[in-house]
């Protein structure tokens, strides 16, 4: 019974809520670190090359996530906020842009359980073309925001695929810098010159 009603008690933090605040948070201040050592440079390279790392990483991921949700039928401000924040859900595994463009397409959609009957029985007629049955899932909205959640994700993906692969070896060609690990040294140092910038303001 008393699983049943609940306790009186009251509002509680889950452990799971915390550590993806606490997450989010240390992935924040470490990209700020790293915008603050931009100014500043790290030994052995220059704050442009930590710019052109940034703005590359946030361009791709954004582009991509944002051409994706519009070819889902997302709506200019869905897809604008889904290809915002992809640079930083892209590298955050408690989050994923599709929830941030699905959450600002319900806006404009009046989804409700009626559209699951609606799916089944689409889906159910056999003989209907492909091209039909297409049209028909997407005048239903729960199937336009699962389409818009899922492919703003896939943006995020490929987009980090192709930093990775495509302009991560363009960036850092001539500098000495090599392979993901050279990268992450990079980062790492930017975010101590960020910290020692901040000490040295501070004091």
């Amino acid at each position: 019974m008393t699983e049943l009603t609940g306790r009186a008690s009251g509002r509680r933090v889950s452990v799971y809520k915390l550590f993806g605040y606490l997450f989010t948070f240390g992935f924040l201040a470490f990209f700020l670190l790293l915008a603050i050592a931009t100014y500043t440079g790290v030994e052995g390279t220059s704050g442009r090359l930590l710019f052109e790392l940034l703005a590359a990483w946030f361009l791709v991921n954004g582009v991509i996530a944002f051409a994706l949700a519009k070819l889902a039928g997302a709506h200019w401000q869905s897809a604008g906020v889904g290809g915002g924040v992809a640079w930083l859900t892209s590298v955050n595994p408690l989050l994923a842009p599709g929830w941030f463009a699905g959450y600002v397409e319900l806006r404009y959609l009046d989804v409700n359980v009626g559209d699951i009957s609606t799916l089944n029985e689409i889906v159910s007629d056999e003989e209907a073309p492909l091209g039909q049955l297409w049209r028909e899932l997407t005048d239903v909205p729960l199937f336009r925001l699962i389409m818009v959640v899922a492919l703003t994700n896939v943006g995020s993906f490929v987009g980090s695929v192709l930093f990775a692969t495509v302009l991560l070896p363009y960036l850092f060609a001539g500098t000495g810098i090599e392979g993901a690990g050279g990268v992450a040294r990079l980062m790492l140092a930017g975010a101590e010159r960020g910290v020692e910038f901040i000490l040295e303001v501070v004091t």
